[in-house]
């Protein structure tokens, strides 16, 4: 899967953490970014080595993305360790670019993910057989892409607004 130019992101298992803390490169290179805003602090420090295709083949570097969230008198309430791959290598995206990168996939999580899940409720959808689930997304989809190219910002609302089915179609000037 690839998420703008960088490849693996999640979390990885005992096995390639141990790969990460084993391996021995004679070039780390870190980034750190602070941020404030929406009544809280966010540092988000990124390290990042030469990897070879030993455990992950086209791997050219692995990196550790710690973010640390806290309030904005400095105390910190929140702490997530990340780790990942990427087939680029150093020159191409450096640390800098691949916290940028990493931000940017977590947005995609927030304007569609967290809309489908809360919104819609796709986690508690009782289909789990066939093509039935993957279909039902597609028009979740495609409701949601329709509802933002009519402008709407906020899904639940334009949800709740589209309830009568007039209202629907007149949205669409049918």
């Amino acid at each position: 899967m690839r998420y703008g130019a960088v490849e693996g992101f999640g979390r990885w298992n005992a096995k390639e953490r141990n790969f990460w803390r084993s391996f021995r490169s004679p070039i780390r290179r870190s980034s750190i970014d602070d941020d404030h805003g929406h009544d809280r602090t966010e540092r988000r420090t990124i390290r990042t080595v030469q990897a070879n295709d030993t455990l992950f083949p086209g791997a050219r570097q692995t990196f550790r993305l710690r973010r640390d969230v806290g309030d904005l008198d400095g105390a910190r309430t929140d702490k997530e360790i990340m780790y990942g791959i990427t087939g680029l290598p150093a020159d191409m995206a450096g640390p800098t670019h691949l916290n940028h990168y990493e931000r940017a996939h977590r947005s995609v999580e927030n304007r569609l993910h967290r809309v489908r899940n809360v919104t819609f409720q796709e986690d508690h959808s009782q289909l789990g057989t066939g093509t039935a689930p993957g279909a039902l997304a597609g028009f979740r989809n495609l409701a949601i892409s329709a509802m933002r190219l009519a402008d709407r910002a906020n899904i639940a609302h334009a949800r709740r607004d589209l309830l009568d089915h007039d209202a629907a179609f007149a949205v669409y000037n049918i």
